[in-house]
């Protein structure tokens, strides 16, 4: 296995998360990308969100059946990834939009992504994320154009 391969399992997350309006993400295939046991946390306010991939799952599908969230689609602007034995660590820069077209600058943000490998295949274990703010830019080091 290769680090290609945490290419595609992120990738596939990314375009698992994302749908247009009128569509649905396809949350069964989003579900599938993480180990049971996997912790995501986002920690772009006050405080830490957790969530099991499960809660995860859920708090879309609340978005979505409420019709909070009609749209949405993330994508990843840069990459680094360190990988050892059947374990990985992602940086992955993201941005993401919840309309078709988003007005002055598209938020953005980094998340980390610990994958292990089980069974043959990459699973993300753990996820953290944080949107960039006025008091957390983006390191230049992470090459990304606008």
């Amino acid at each position: 296995m290769s680090s290609s391969d945490i290419d595609l399992l992120v990738t596939d997350f990314y375009q698992t998360l994302s749908f247009q309006t009128g569509e649905e993400p396809d949350l069964n295939a989003l579900e599938a990308l993480f180990y049971d046991e996997a912790v995501l946390i986002n920690n772009t306010f006050g405080r830490p969100l957790s969530f099991t991939p499960e809660s995860f799952v859920k708090a879309i599908q609340t978005q979505v059946a409420d019709g909070t969230m009609q749209q949405f689609v993330q994508r990843e602007l840069f990459s680094k990834t360190e990988t050892f034995g059947k374990i990985a660590q992602r940086v992955s820069v993201y941005e993401y939009s919840f309309t078709d077209h988003e007005s002055g600058r598209i938020p953005r943000g980094i998340n980390y992504v610990q994958c292990i490998q089980t069974e043959g295949k990459w699973l993300i274990s753990s996820m953290a994320w944080q949107d960039e703010n006025e008091n957390y830019i983006i390191p230049h080091e992470y090459h990304i154009g606008r």
